[in-house]
């Protein structure tokens, strides 16, 4: 006999009553409703925030930049080069706008970019009164709305632009110590999880133990003709071919680092005094081993 209480009709065949079991799954639904709207209200209050502390920082750039109104413009351009030669300012201007909105570096809606001067590079370089062709791509200056776009379009650096890798770099004129008190100097680093999909060989190789030094190039080598002779090897994740500016050609050595770095080894094994054309190379780690 069932116990007083416990009719058949309300149970669920196991001695537990089919009410506790809906009441059970209330408690757990209204418990994940409550921590939700708990997220929401959070969300919203640090959305509130940083609009309040970016108000802010907006009526201080405002006054500094009413004193010295020249100030924040260095710091709103960016040296865009190693562009296509055949392309356009309206091309180049379409293509970054869309990749800040793209990858979420844009600090108010719409596309960021106010102008952008464009320069065609120059294959033609009188060197000691002898003419020569250089290898010197094309170059523009862009410039942003704010200082923090122009800050977070330095994460564009190495994103591939039709069969280049943009080189993005601060203008000579940048002052950091005056861009500080103007806005952000890095990119945010938000940015980096939606470029993630994007061919991306960054332009600037920083110092770590895997950074490879190669020597011995032939200096009228490109650095398309570099690139080949490493891309077998893996992936690159930076690479710099260092110019000679007075040539327009290469210096004849470069820095490179693979995004597989067990593949730093198999590289300086397989092409160090390697014959090339005249010379021979010479790879090895760019940066000598901390001593013990």
């Amino acid at each position: 006999m069932l116990p007083i209480g416990l009719n058949r009709p309300y149970g669920d065949g196991h001695g537990i009553p089919l009410l506790a079991t809906d009441a059970v799954s209330d408690m757990e639904k209204k418990g994940l409703r409550d921590q939700l709207e708990a997220q929401a209200r959070e969300i919203q209050r640090l959305q509130g925030t940083l609009a309040h502390y970016r108000n802010w920082a907006q009526q201080l750039q405002a006054r500094y930049q009413l004193f010295n109104p020249d100030a924040a413009r260095p710091a709103k351009r960016v040296y865009v080069g190693n562009l296509p030669s055949n392309v356009s300012e309206a091309e180049l201007r379409q293509a970054v706008n869309e990749l800040m909105v793209q990858s979420g570096g844009t600090a108010a809606p719409g596309f960021p970019i106010t102008s952008c001067k464009l320069y065609q590079g120059n294959g033609d370089l009188l060197f000691n009164g002898v003419h020569q062709q250089a290898q010197e791509k094309g170059y523009a200056f862009v410039e942003f709305r704010s200082v923090e776009e122009a800050s977070n379009a330095m994460a564009l650096d190495g994103v591939k632009f039709r069969d280049a890798y943009l080189k993005v770099r601060r203008p000579n004129n940048y002052d950091i110590t005056l861009a500080l008190m103007l806005g952000p100097t890095d990119p945010n680093p938000a940015m980096q999880v939606q470029l993630g999909g994007l061919e991306v060989v960054r332009t600037v190789v920083q110092d770590s133990p895997h950074k490879l030094f190669i020597g011995g190039l032939p200096c009228d080598w490109t650095e398309e003709q570099v690139k080949e002779m490493l891309m077998p090897f893996g992936q690159l994740k930076a690479f710099n071919l260092v110019m000679d500016r007075g040539t327009g050609n290469s210096k004849g050595y470069a820095f490179a680092e693979f995004l597989d770095l067990h593949v730093t080894d198999v590289v300086i094994q397989n092409l160090n005094g390697k014959p090339c054309h005249t010379k021979f190379l010479t790879v090895k780690r760019a940066l000598a081993p901390p001593a013990f």
